[in-house]
C-alpha cells in the first residue's frame, strides 16, 4: 500500500498541473474541467493533512 505523505501529494498536484496545462494547450476544455476539479481535491487533502 502507499504511503499517503505530503511529498506523494505535491508530485501528484505537480504532474496534475502540467497535465492540465497541456490540455488547456490543446483546447480539450472536457480534460481541464475534470481534472481541475481533481487537483483541487488533491490541494484540500494537502492543506488538511498540513494542518494536522
Amino acid at each position: 500500500m502507499k504511503i499517503i505523505d505530503p511529498a506523494y501529494l505535491r508530485k501528484k498536484i505537480n504532474k496534475l498541473n502540467k497535465k492540465i496545462h497541456r490540455a488547456e494547450n490543446q483546447g480539450v476544455d472536457n480534460k481541464v474541467w475534470w481534472r481541475k476539479i481533481k487537483l483541487d481535491k488533491l490541494k484540500y487533502r494537502l492543506k488538511k493533512m498540513l494542518n494536522r
